[in-house]
């Protein structure tokens, strides 16, 4: 794409939504009443500014842009995604909502949501509801059009993510220059990568129905972040998210967020395992941000042959993983397992547990024995016994050392 279209996109974006606002206030003005557009999840697009009149529910969605939860089951009740014109809906005492008419914002067959007018007393007229229909069309071609500069920019940003993750540092300079340039992103200092995997149940893995599910899912995420809060990628098996890591620390909710959107845009269904969702160590500039994505992948990775890491998992809580999982799985096997572990992890799996704990502990017997729910003098026992499995020396720092990274690297190599 040529220099320049980036900056085009802004500008048609700008200026679909201040038309889509254009049109509220105007059928507001004549129709002498608040008027407002919400899209099909109900998050208030625009609304006009009728102070004198609204209820409990148009307060609070001005407030939040979405309906209260209680009013949203109530307007799932309704059934609207079936009308074809213009519903008339009764006050609904309990959730504070006063009479209004809803229409729904179709254009070329396609629904976009829904423009809604207050009528407490039931005066709107044919004329009216008729101005009001013509209105919802104008919105709808609005949001057409939004629809097709949304999914250009998602198309641009994809192409100048991928190169900010490539290998080769001068594309992802170029690419970091021109998400900044074309105001795709807005750098505050050091950036973190969020990565989310679906784990399929069975030999099928992920199709394009499900990349286009994760690709909402992180959609929705960045919307979470604001404007120009994030960028986002959907590669063959996994989606990407890259943020400012001050942004982040602001919703450190996020993860698991994404992690819960994405396991309800594919579908609870036993094609899935779960969704697991890593979090890379913040990268000082954007153009660095490959390190971060590296990391989430290693961290990925760890938590899908350790489930005590999963289904949430950062980098920088790894321990020891973060640095095994950066070496290259061939070489992990060849040189990484010793083989005194080996032969522990052939003899006995309860004393190979044993010996992972025992070691996890500093070789504290007694942290040791309330968590396998056993004596001391039962660990001691365990302990002499792996000792003359592995012909090593436990009182030995270097022999603990030796023992401990190879039970560690048998994990990751899905060995135990």
């Amino acid at each position: 794409m040529r220099e320049g279209t980036g900056t085009g996109l802004r500008q048609v974006v700008s200026g679909v939504l201040e038309e889509l606002q254009r049109v509220v206030d105007v059928l507001a003005h004549r129709l002498g009443r608040a008027v407002a557009v919400d899209d099909l999840d109900f998050r208030m697009l625009a609304y006009s500014t009728h102070a004198e009149e609204g209820d409990q529910w148009r307060a609070r969605a001005i407030l939040s842009r979405e309906a209260p939860p209680e009013a949203l089951a109530w307007l799932r009740r309704q059934r609207l995604g079936r009308a074809t014109g213009p519903v008339r809906l009764p006050a609904e005492n309990d959730l504070g909502i006063l009479p209004r008419v809803v229409v729904p914002v179709v254009y070329q067959d396609v629904r976009f949501g829904y423009l809604w007018l207050f009528d407490a007393e039931g005066s709107l007229t044919e004329q009216q509801l008729e101005l009001a229909s013509a209105a919802a069309v104008e919105a709808g071609a609005v949001c057409f059009r939004e629809r097709v500069v949304s999914r250009l920019r998602t198309a641009r940003e994809g192409e100048l993510v991928r190169d900010l993750l490539s290998d080769d540092l001068q594309v992802r300079g170029m690419s970091s220059a021109r998400l900044v340039e074309e105001n795709l992103f807005a750098p505050r200092g050091d950036v973190t990568v969020v990565v989310a995997r679906p784990l399929p149940a069975g030999a099928e893995g992920v199709d394009e129905d499900d990349r286009i599910a994760l690709q909402a899912a992180v959609s929705m995420a960045s919307t979470r972040l604001g404007d120009r809060g994030s960028l986002r990628l959907v590669r063959p098996d996994h989606a990407v998210l890259v943020t400012p890591s001050a942004t982040l620390r602001r919703s450190p909710e996020l993860p698991e967020a994404l992690r819960a959107t994405a396991l309800e845009r594919l579908g609870r269904t036993t094609k899935w395992r779960d969704v697991h969702v890593a979090t890379g160590s913040p990268a000082r500039r954007l153009d660095d941000a490959v390190t971060s994505y590296t990391q989430a992948l290693d961290a990925l990775r760890v938590a899908e042959v350790v489930p005590s890491f999963a289904p949430l998992v950062a980098h920088e809580d790894l321990g020891i993983y973060a640095l095994l999982a950066g070496q290259p799985v061939d070489q992990l096997g060849a040189h990484g397992v010793h083989p005194a572990v080996r032969r522990l992890l052939e003899t006995d799996r309860q004393l190979f547990t044993t010996a992972e704990l025992y070691l996890d502990r500093a070789g504290d017997a007694r942290a040791t024995a309330d968590e396998l729910g056993l004596h001391r003098a039962s660990v001691y026992h365990r302990v002499r016994r792996i000792e003359d499995i592995t012909e090593l020396d436990l009182s030995d720092g270097q022999h603990r050392l030796i023992l401990h990274l190879g039970i560690k690297v048998s994990r990751l190599l899905g060995l135990v």
